[in-house]
């Protein structure tokens, strides 16, 4: 198998059908499979061969898709990156991966040439003014479908639940092709569908519901490379959209933007919260303003990553993430690993067809958070009579903002590597339209250092997101005997 078939069927049975759209540009399958097919036979000939890998740093343009399915359909193995990553981010991605080659946007290479002497590729693709990815699209390539295993590995998807370093979430063909049909199977998508695509494809949740859905499909995908209400008024008004997966804070700017107020709702079939806890202000506050029901979800990268929603026809329960979707299992075990029953509160587990085969060279983290095909998720919560699941913490020392996880161990490690500073911890601040922000709590040794000072140092080194937004200097960090840091007992200086 391969999901990149999916093209080739469609090249042929819809091949003027629009498969991408921009506000500026449209892409048929045909024109799709034209390009990923040229790009794939340059790879081959460049030597990228099944089972390498190769790293792409791209925001939401046509050339993330072209590039992802062309690497897929070669047998190879996909590694989308954050285009916000720092070079030391980036860095540490390529020498783990071993990857083979990187793809970026020209504007966006000085990101990768501050650290090449450290960990050159053999291939460099930079797309957009300036870039050489032309180069690789002009000349029309024989088909490159290469047959694989299911439990081979397409894509790769870095995550630092554990260790504070990212580590490469394996995502097979058999995981991506579960979890891409579950918007046929849980809300009734099909080839009619045009998903809003602002959620970067490079987050799990966003290539699955919006970019690989559509693929499947034959439906079409509409990118958003940022947030723009007024393109997005555009794209609500005038595209066609009919299916909106997205992160709560989206949805709080849907109610709440006045360049998106007065917008009929009635066809769009399909609204998903993910990537975060969607608050019941904004689930009441958009249904009491368009009549329309959001859905929440849940996802984890190393579930490729939809686990659970509250999916068609059953009631929504809106502060719960909803049911398993179909073949997929949870369950609620305590610190002994016993399975709990409804209503009592413990650690999240899931097993299924979409749990990855594994962390990239990393056996014993692996072993740890997959036991006996039960993914162990780091989320506190409990299931109710119905089989609803909720959330009500996390096991994991993490912040989730604007549907990114940011893992405490990985900001600490690098604000404690700054000069001056003795110790460190991060928490999260509520915020309505982030759902938290980064708040640091910073022992420094150097009286002259600000806040202002701490947090331009972290931004050389942590992508916007991980980078604290307030600061806080205090005498100490006290910790409890297991090392867990006592928030409640901070002194400022």
């Amino acid at each position: 198998m391969n999901i990149y078939s999916w093209l080739a069927v469609h090249a042929t049975s819809r091949p003027q059908k629009t498969c991408i759209r921009t506000r500026d540009t449209e892409m048929t399958f045909s024109e799709l499979y034209t390009l990923t097919c040229a790009l794939g036979a340059s790879l081959k000939k460049s030597g990228i061969r099944k089972g390498d890998h190769v790293t792409m740093v791209l925001p939401n343009i046509p050339e993330f898709i072209v590039v992802y399915m062309a690497v897929v359909g070669l047998g190879a193995v996909v590694i989308p990156v954050n285009p916000a990553f720092t070079s030391r981010e980036l860095k540490y991605i390529l020498s783990d991966s071993n990857s083979r080659a990187i793809i970026l946007e020209h504007a966006n290479l000085g990101t990768y040439t501050a650290i090449q002497q450290e960990c050159s590729q053999d291939i460099v693709i930079t797309t957009g003014q300036g870039g050489n990815f032309s180069e690789y699209v002009r000349d029309r390539g024989a088909p490159i479908l290469e047959d694989m295993d299911p439990h081979d590995v397409a894509a790769m998807i870095y995550s630092s639940g554990l260790t504070g370093e990212p580590m490469g979430a394996m995502l097979t063909q058999a995981n991506l092709d579960h979890n891409s049909d579950l918007m046929r199977v849980c809300m009734g998508a099909d080839d009619t569908d045009t998903t809003l695509t602002l959620i970067p494809c490079f987050h799990s949740f966003s290539a699955s519901v919006n970019m690989l859905s559509m693929l499947r499909y034959g439906g079409s995908i509409y990118l958003m490379k940022k947030l723009d209400f007024k393109e997005m008024h555009h794209a609500l008004t005038s595209v066609g959209i009919t299916a909106i997966c997205a992160v709560p804070t989206l949805f709080f700017g849907l109610v709440s933007h006045p360049d998106l107020q007065g917008i009929d709702y009635s066809g769009v079939r399909t609204l998903i919260a993910g990537g975060s806890a969607l608050s019941l202000d904004i689930y009441e506050s958009f249904r009491e303003r368009f009549q329309r029901n959001i859905r929440q979800g849940y996802g984890i990268t190393e579930a490729s990553p939809v686990c659970s929603c509250n999916y068609r026809p059953f009631p929504i329960k809106p502060d719960s993430i909803g049911m398993t979707v179909p073949g997929v299992q949870a369950k609620v075990v305590d610190d002994q690993g016993a399975e709990l029953k409804p209503g009592d509160h413990g650690e999240i587990l899931f097993k299924g067809p979409n749990i990855m085969k594994g962390y990239y060279r990393r056996e014993k983290e692996t072993n740890e958070v997959i036991s006996d095909g039960w993914l162990s998720t780091g989320d506190l919560g409990f299931m109710d009579e119905d089989g609803y699941i909720y959330i009500t913490g996390y096991k994991k020392d993490m912040v989730i903002t604007s549907g990114f996880n940011v893992y405490c161990r990985e900001v600490q490690n690098v604000l404690n590597s700054l000069p001056g500073v003795r110790d460190s911890a991060i928490t999260g601040e509520p915020d309505l339209m982030r759902g938290a922000i980064i708040k640091a709590f910073i022992v420094c040794d150097d009286p002259s250092v600000s806040e202002s000072a701490i947090k331009h140092a972290a931004r050389k080194l942590l992508a916007s997101y991980k980078t604290p937004r307030k600061v806080i200097f205090v005498r100490e960090i006290p910790r409890d005997e297991q090392g867990k840091v006592l928030f409640d007992h901070m002194e400022p200086l």
